[in-house]
C-alpha cells in the first residue's frame, strides 16, 4: 500500500508544502554553508555537487516511492523561499501508523510557520492518506516544539526516559504526543459557530496525478 503516490502539494496561509527538487540545490547549499541544524539527519551535510544532485533527484524520494513516508520542502507561499522541512517517517500500514518530524531555517522561527506546516501535513496524512494514528516527540527542553505540538491538536501523552541521544551522546527524555483521525481539528469552529465558504478555507490540498492534473 502506497497513500503518497502523485506530486504532493500543501497549500497553507503562508505555506506552501512540496517534495524536493533540482530547483532546491541553491537553498541546500546555502544551508550546508551556514551550517544551519534543522535538516533531517539523512540530508546531506557536505558540499559535494554530485551527492547534493543525486539527493534531490532521486534519494530524497525514495522513501515516498515505497510508502515508507515522506519528506517535504516547506516554502514561503509569496517567495517560494524554503524555510524549513517537514516529514513523515515509520510509516506502518498495517497499523496506519506514523512518526512526524519537521525543523524550520533560524530565520524562519517565532512565526508559526511550523504549527502551520504540521498542521497540514497532520489533516492530509489522517484524512486523505488513511493514517488512524501520528506521534510526535520533542525533547522536554525544546519548549519551542511542546508549543508547536499542541497548538496543532496534538495531546500530550507522557514522557518516554532517555528516549534520545543528543549530540553530546547523552541520552534526554523525550515528550510523545500523539493525534488521532477521530481528534477534533484544531482549526474547525465550535458547534453553533458559522461555518466559512469553501473559498474561505485556512489551507487546501492539491494531490496531482502523473500529468499533474488535480485529483
Amino acid at each position: 500500500m502506497n497513500a503518497f503516490d502523485g506530486n504532493i502539494r500543501l497549500e497553507g496561509e503562508r505555506l506552501v508544502l512540496r517534495p524536493f527538487g533540482l530547483d532546491d540545490a541553491a537553498a541546500l547549499i546555502e544551508v550546508i554553508r551556514a551550517g544551519e541544524d534543522f535538516l533531517p539527519p539523512n540530508f546531506p551535510q557536505v558540499l559535494e555537487a554530485e551527492p547534493i544532485a543525486w539527493f534531490l533527484r532521486e534519494g530524497v524520494h525514495k522513501v515516498q516511492r515505497f510508502g515508507l513516508g515522506v519528506h517535504l520542502a516547506a516554502t514561503d507561499r509569496e517567495t517560494g523561499e524554503l524555510v524549513g522541512t517537514i516529514g513523515l517517517f515509520r510509516v506502518n500500514w498495517e497499523h496506519l501508523t506514523c512518526e512526524v518530524g519537521y525543523g524550520m531555517r533560524p530565520r524562519a522561527r517565532g512565526r508559526g510557520h511550523a504549527t502551520e506546516a504540521l498542521s497540514l501535513v497532520s489533516g492530509w496524512a489522517l484524512r486523505d492518506c488513511g493514517l488512524f494514528r501520528i506521534e510526535l516527540r520533542a525533547m522536554v527542553t525544546n519548549h519551542a516544539s511542546l508549543r508547536v505540538a499542541e497548538k496543532a491538536g496534538y495531546v500530550r501523552e507522557g514522557v518516554a526516559r532517555g528516549a534520545e541521544r543528543d549530540a553530546d551522546g547523552v541520552s534526554r527524555d523525550m515528550v510523545v504526543f500523539s493525534r488521532l483521525a477521530t481528534d477534533p481539528d484544531p482549526g474547525s469552529p465550535p458547534p453553533g459557530a458559522p461555518h466559512r465558504r469553501s473559498g474561505d478555507a485556512s489551507g487546501r490540498l492539491l494531490v496531482q496525478d502523473e500529468k499533474g492534473r488535480p485529483q
